[in-house]
């Protein structure tokens, strides 16, 4: 069996189980042209009560925009949160693609989300969907199957469940409905340990950057105590502690001579994006270091500094939770 025709046929199954209608790859000649056409059609068609639904996909590698009552265009393209087998192809590079493309995390669902405001063409947001799904997903998107659709209008609709076909995308009535997800966002069942899947450092910091700027902003304030913060991502840590001569935030990053084990990961690349962000050679300590004056650095700056050391220079994606440790935490 051919390439082509294996997608195509996995698609009509997906298809099938969702019971729609689909314009496959062969009945128009450019996959942007059938976007448009759907994007069109849930424009032009209005159902009252109803919100228009376009779904572009390969697999279960999808784009799904809804119309709303505004007329802007809500666009979701989905996640490794609720599609797990997504974590192989939304590799950090492929996160960063779609970040610079204008699609960011929303926690809701872990899918990426884009909004067209009204009025914007329908060719560009054609062409945007396109792009993301070749260049953040690697989809063939010359056998893209495209489909509109209508759903009652309500402030969160049901969702296909986790692993199944296109999960987290609106379907209304759902594949299967005991799976379905009938909430505003999606809450992992309590004996899970799964996290919203991040990538880029934008990512990471809209996740954790208000936790990790209250703990060295809880620093600053208690400057002349014995305190401190580990902000541990278990391939590498940074952690901080308050200095009064001169007041200053003392910050370190996990080396090799800690733990053997970073030696193959701290390649000369790595250590190179230390240095640039101002950290010193183990020598003073037997962590890479630097020291930010109070005067000069706020503590969302020294944040984002935590946030982007830990995925430049140690790899961490947000796969795993942060783990945040401070002088109170229980020892052992």
């Amino acid at each position: 069996m051919t390439r082509a025709r294996a997608t195509r046929t996995g698609a009509f199954a997906i298809a099938f189980l969702l019971g729609a209608t689909v314009c496959r790859a062969e009945d128009s000649p450019s996959t942007a042209a059938r976007v448009q056409a759907a994007l069109a059609n849930v424009a032009t068609l209005q159902r009252p009560d109803q919100d228009g639904l376009v779904t572009a996909f390969d697999g279960n590698k999808y784009i799904q925009c809804r119309r709303l009552d505004d007329a802007t265009t809500r666009c979701e393209a989905g996640g490794a949160l609720l599609q797990p087998s997504l974590a192989h192809v939304l590799t950090p590079t492929k996160i960063d693609r779609l970040a610079a493309l204008g699609w960011r995390l929303d926690p809701s669902f872990g899918n990426y989300l884009r909004v067209f405001p009204a009025g914007a063409p329908n060719a560009d947001v054609a062409a945007a969907i396109v792009q993301a799904l070749a260049e953040g997903y690697d989809a063939d998107v010359a056998h893209l199957d495209v489909r509109s659709d209508w759903i009652a209008r309500r402030p969160c609709p049901p969702r296909n469940g986790q692993t199944q076909n296109l999960a987290g995308a609106i379907a209304d009535p759902p594949a299967f409905p005991a799976q379905a997800i009938r909430a505003c966002a999606y809450a992992p069942p309590a004996d899970t340990t799964l996290h919203p899947p991040t990538g880029s450092v934008q990512d990471l910091i809209d996740i954790y950057g208000a936790r990790v700027t209250g703990e060295i902003q809880r620093l600053r304030v208690n400057l002349d105590r014995e305190i401190y913060v580990i902000f541990d991502a278990d391939i590498g840590y940074v952690q901080c502690a308050p200095e009064t001569k001169p007041p200053s935030i003392y910050c370190e990053a996990q080396s090799a001579d800690s733990w053997p084990a970073l030696s193959a990961m701290l390649t000369a690349d790595r250590v190179a994006r230390l240095h640039a962000a101002g950290f010193a050679d183990p020598g003073r300590a037997p962590n890479y270091w630097k020291s930010y004056p109070l005067d000069s650095a706020d503590d969302a700056t020294i944040a984002r500094d935590m946030l982007t050391i830990l995925h430049d220079v140690y790899g961490y994606t947000g796969a795993q939770k942060l783990k945040v440790t401070t002088e109170r935490s229980p020892k052992g």
